[in-house]
């Protein structure tokens, strides 16, 4: 019935003409995708896999975090925990977690930390990047380890950060902009100011923006002190980004480039939801921040490079999640917990063209060098009724540590060869070799947490990632790629690493000596056609991953439930994507996508919990040089395909279909100006998205937490000077 409500709407809004837009949208088809080849290249010309989030349609959605930034991309999710910890990273086909890398202008981000959070999301998540401060987000979806290594098993989302040529589009000058926006899903509101100059040879940027908010509302309607929850936790939060770029240029255009990057969010949540008889009041205090400083050096026709580029970079996440309790019995407790990563990162990228009879071939090689310091310290002080403290508390000796301090240390080396044959054939052989060593450093913190004195042992592993991709272009409109892949993960920090016993529950998990790096293979067909007025593309693809690493039951030892993370899992995912856009009128533009998979537990024999289920988006979009708009409609079916839930005889919550209308409209009412604001989930429907819904139960009666907001608005002015 939504659907049939919403298709007038759509078709109802006013036709206008503007003999501009069409030459704007064509120029939008030759947008340059970087993260898929580590070199520039055309959209147009990039594998089906591969996908840009233009600044300007961030902008025009009004996204607010990587949720709203993704939600109409084919084959991806983000993971949202709506009582306390917010969104925890990116599911690329059914593939999530530390199984995706992410990069900032190629540069490694932190990884997120799940150990203990709770729902769908995760102690650290991976949403520390202000959306402000993004020209375009690339996401390539599949094993990418040929290029990128570890951690790129599942795929790649790569940010690119704005230069001082969003800001100053002269070759010299001084520009800027100053930014307001304000949602009502969460009540925040906000600013970001932006200021660039260029001089003959150097340049500078600034960019500072600050947002405030509250909880995310749901359409949940039970609003007790308890477990049955469905409200929204009471909530505050406040974000504040910095980007600063220097630049300088030679005059034979070889440049450097420092930039600084601060981010910091704070969160206080009252969290009603996990209130007892014996818990009478939980109070959260939680916090992100990511700095980062990095130098790069690039060149261009230096001798026989087209391009030499190298970048050091020096990054630190300190994410903590501290919080009070008040008990029965006068007691209170008060928590500090952190989970720290710093990052060191050199890379070196070279590229040379040249031709070999009648083939051209661009030839890109180069090395990364990465280490990264994990660290999970924890403290816990209970004060008594008679005024005494402990640090000994339900079974565990604080402060404490689940895993020990670990380094990881990642070399890699990558070759690839695109070669272009006179007929237009391209073939792109390409090949990764990576070494990985992660080395355990315990203390009297983490012997506090291993009483069983277990020792962990160091872990090394190197592998060859090969890949094979063929494109060829025919009958002047098609291209049709073939797609080889291969990737593989390492043991993460803390499932290679943790050993752990609590005495006073009975439970303990044990290190794993011989634990194994995960490994994936990859086939994907595609076909892309273009068309002035008209362009699709459609891809079909199957992934295997072999050695998934989880956490395996091993029954009692000495009266303690054991537990071991171990090479257990067997994945196969395969599926089709697709989208389409009609340019039928001039400014006008008809959208849609589609994406369906199909995950299968192969070790198990039962389906794969982490796949989406069928969704499709249909848009329309009116541009205009003053005005214009678009629509989407968002069609997902219901989510049948489920595992059995482990160690409970209950059935998993299926998560119904939907369908969901967003309404966008930008105005400028001066040519320095533009005006937006967007209605979203137009006819107020109650729903959930599957990933927020993971291993929940069909008899939870908190399940109305998880539904996403009613109607809502959203708005942003922009002023450019």
């Amino acid at each position: 019935m939504a659907l049939l409500r919403a298709t007038p709407l759509i078709f109802s809004l006013t036709i206008g003409w503007s003999n501009d837009v069409l030459a704007q949208v064509e120029s939008e088809l030759a947008t340059v995708q970087v993260t898929a080849d580590r070199s520039s290249k055309p959209l147009a010309q990039a594998a089906p896999s591969s996908s840009v989030i233009s600044r300007k349609q961030l902008d025009a959605q009004l996204s607010r975090d990587i949720a709203q930034a993704i939600k109409y991309e084919p084959g991806v999710e983000v993971a949202n925990d709506p009582s306390r910890r917010g969104n925890a990273g990116y599911t690329i086909r059914g593939i999530d977690g530390n199984r995706i890398l992410m990069l900032l202008d190629g540069v490694r981000l932190p990884e997120a930390y799940a150990g203990g959070g709770a729902n769908s999301g995760a102690v650290s998540g991976r949403d520390f990047v202000e959306l402000e401060t993004l020209r375009r987000i690339d996401i390539v979806k599949g094993p990418s380890s040929s290029l990128y290594g570890s951690d790129a098993i599942g795929g790649v989302v790569g940010y690119h950060s704005k230069t001082v040529d969003d800001f100053v589009a002269a070759e010299e000058g001084i520009g800027g902009s100053i930014k307001g926006f304000g949602a009502t899903a969460d009540n925040s509101w906000g600013s970001s100011m932006g200021f660039g100059i260029k001089g003959q040879r150097s340049d500078a940027m600034l960019l500072y923006t600050q947002r405030n908010g509250h909880a995310t509302r749901n359409q949940g309607d039970e609003d007790s002190r308890s477990t049955s929850r469905t409200t929204p936790n009471p909530q505050n939060w406040h974000s504040t980004s910095l980007l600063g770029k220097l630049g300088f240029t030679s005059q034979s255009q070889q440049r450097l480039e420092l930039t600084l990057e601060h981010y910091r969010r704070t969160s206080d949540s009252d969290l009603l939801n996990t209130l007892s008889p014996t818990l009478l009041q939980q109070q959260a205090s939680d916090r992100v921040q990511r700095d980062l400083l990095a130098l790069g050096w690039e060149a261009r026709q230096l001798g026989a490079f087209e391009r030499l580029a190298i970048k050091v970079s020096q990054q630190k996440l300190d994410n903590g999640d501290d919080s009070s309790e008040w008990r029965s019995g006068n007691l209170r407790r008060q928590s500090e917990y952190n989970f720290e990563q710093t990052l060191s990162g050199l890379s070196l990228e070279a590229e040379q063209r040249f031709k070999t009879g009648d083939t051209t071939q661009q030839l890109l090689w180069g090395l990364d060098v990465n280490r990264t310091d994990s660290s999970r310290p924890r403290t816990k002080t209970q004060y008594n009724a008679d005024g005494s403290s402990t640090h000994i508390i339900g079974g565990e000796v604080f402060p404490s540590k689940t895993f020990p301090d670990s380094r990881s240390q990642r070399l890699g080396l990558f070759i690839q060869d695109e070669i272009k044959f006179s007929n237009s054939l391209t073939v792109s052989p390409s090949l990764r070799w990576d070494r990985y060593t992660m080395t355990p450093q315990p203390d009297q913190a983490f012997a506090n947490g291993n009483p069983q004195n277990y020792s962990i042992p160091a872990f090394k592993d190197s592998a060859f990632s090969p890949k094979l991709g063929i494109s060829l272009p025919f009958n002047d409109h098609y291209t049709s790629f073939w797609q080889f892949s291969s990737g593989f993960k390492a043991p993460p920090f803390d499932d290679a690493n943790m050993a752990f016993t609590n005495s006073v529950q009975r439970y303990q998990v044990i290190p794993n000596a011989a634990l194994q790096s995960e490994h994936s293979h990859g086939l994907e067909w595609g076909l892309k056609g273009q068309w002035q007025l008209f362009d699709f593309t459609a891809t079909s693809y199957y992934n295997r991953y072999r050695d998934f690493i989880d956490l395996a039951y091993l029954g009692k030892t000495n009266g303690l439930d054991t537990y071991q993370y171990q090479n257990i899992g067997a994945v196969t995912i395969k599926g089709v994507e697709g989208r389409a856009t009609w340019r039928f009128a001039t400014g006008w533009q008809a959208m849609a996508n589609l994406a369906y998979s199909h995950g299968q537990d192969t070790q198990h024999d039962q389906a794969l919990a982490t796949i989406a289920p069928l969704s499709a988006t249909l848009g329309l979009r009116y541009d205009r040089a003053a005005y214009g708009g678009e629509a989407f409609l968002r069609l997902v079916k219901a989510n049948t395909r489920l595992p059995a839930l482990t160690g409970r005889n209950t059935t998993p919550f299926k998560a119904p279909g939907y369908a969901a209308l967003d309404l966008t409209a930008y105005w400028k009412p001066a040519r320095e100006t533009t005006v937006r604001a967007g209605l979203f989930n137009v006819f107020d429907q109650k729903y959930w998205r599957a990933a927020d819904v993971r291993g929940k139960s069909s008899s939870d009666p908190a399940l109305d937490l998880f539904t996403q907001p009613g109607r809502n608005l959203s708005a942003s002015i922009e002023y450019l000077f």
